[in-house]
């Protein structure tokens, strides 16, 4: 004889499995929404990382040809026009003009309005160079040079994207050998040097036997200056990033002053910077730089012409301060400041950047990262 037992659960069973149930739910739910929440911090993160990489080179490789193709001196009266007055992160970018009859400085620096107050200011800064633009002209050079007998050579390259066309609109740089010391001397042979194409310019005049002349390319339009210029400045547009903080970030622009009217074409190179500091390594005795002592690194280079900077400057350092991902409720920042700079002979150049004074009490739920770029410009004295 066979029992069946017919029993089934009671309802308080049922409840205890049931909360067991949903118990292990709930706990498996908050590990996945942490899991997820932590991959898309990682992914923005590594957006964030990639960003910068990109934007950046673009920064160091300016800073790197600053000065390429500028002339030292004119060989007459010489006016040219720069960049137009206006207002770009609370500066007038024409207060770094160096017309209209300086030579260029290589590079140009002060302070903006962005994120100014106690702790001080974010910089703006200023490259001047024929590759600043990096149009396909400003990427062509050639030479014209005379022998003892007056016999003119120019150097052709045999391809398309590096020789002139005659619609390129160039400069001409003379290294006399004449002269002691040898100067880069911007040739002019009328007053419209500066809208004249490579046909016209191709022969110099004005010439003595074993003279070099320099042709850089600059634009393919008419000219107003002798050179191109970036200006680097941080700034807030009427709509950032959704991920960005709420208050003290903009972002890094890189704008190239126009040869037509002298006003900006601008282009994003990193969101959500909070500061950027320029501190210039100098050589002022000639007998190398020290980093134990803070006198040979600065802030401000702004007495000094371009003969100088040429003579003293060794080295430019840029400082980035900017946000690494997105918000992150579940992290906080250790550091209420952060030094956007470095320290020299135990002197801090460049700014302690005060983080709650700028961003606010959510600053701690970012990640901040300090960008470095160290450069020793090779094209100041060539």
């Amino acid at each position: 004889m066979i029992c069946e037992n017919k029993q089934g659960y009671t309802l308080i069973e049922l409840i205890i499995v049931m909360a067991i149930f949903m118990t292990v739910i709930m706990i498996s739910s908050a590990a996945f929404e942490r899991i997820v929440y932590q991959s898309s911090q990682q992914s923005k993160s590594v957006e964030t990382q990639i960003e910068g990489i990109v934007g950046l080179e673009i920064m160091r490789a300016d800073l790197q040809q600053a000065g390429f193709g500028l002339p030292w001196s004119f060989s007459s009266g010489v006016a040219y026009q720069e960049a137009s007055a206006s207002t770009v992160a609370g500066v007038d970018p024409s207060t770094f003009n160096d017309g209209p009859g300086n030579p260029p400085r290589a590079f140009v620096s002060g302070n903006s309005t962005f994120n100014s107050g106690a702790d001080g200011a974010s910089n703006y800064l200023v490259i001047k160079s024929i590759l600043a633009a990096a149009n396909g002209t400003s990427k062509k050079w050639t030479t014209v040079s005379f022998d003892k007998d007056d016999v003119r050579t120019r150097k052709q390259w045999g391809a398309a994207d590096r020789d002139f066309t005659s619609d390129d609109h160039v400069i001409i740089v003379k290294n006399s050998l004449t002269s002691t010391p040898v100067t880069r001397e911007l040739a002019v042979s009328s007053a419209g040097v500066f809208s004249g194409t490579f046909a016209h310019y191709s022969s110099p005049a004005t010439h003595h036997s074993g003279d070099t002349f320099e042709i850089y390319g600059v634009s393919s339009t008419d000219l107003r200056m002798p050179f191109n210029r970036a200006d680097y400045y941080i700034s807030t547009p009427p709509k950032m990033p959704a991920t960005c903080a709420s208050q003290g970030v903009g972002i890094l622009y890189k704008a190239i002053v126009n040869q037509g009217d002298g006003n900006f074409s601008k282009m994003p190179l990193l969101d959500c910077v909070a500061d950027m500091q320029v501190v210039y390594g100098l050589d002022a005795s000639g007998n190398g730089m020290s980093y134990s002592d803070p006198n040979y690194h600065t802030s401000d280079i702004s007495g000094y012409d371009a003969a100088k900077i040429r003579d003293e400057l060794k080295e430019i350092r840029v400082y980035i301060l900017a946000q690494e991902g997105k918000k992150d409720r579940f992290y906080s920042y250790p550091s209420q400041t952060v030094e956007v700079g470095e320290r020299f002979g135990g002197v801090l150049k460049g700014r302690n950047f005060d983080l709650l004074a700028h961003i606010g009490a959510d600053y701690k739920q970012y990640r901040w990262k300090v960008y470095t770029i160290v450069i020793r410009p090779k094209n100041l004295i060539q």
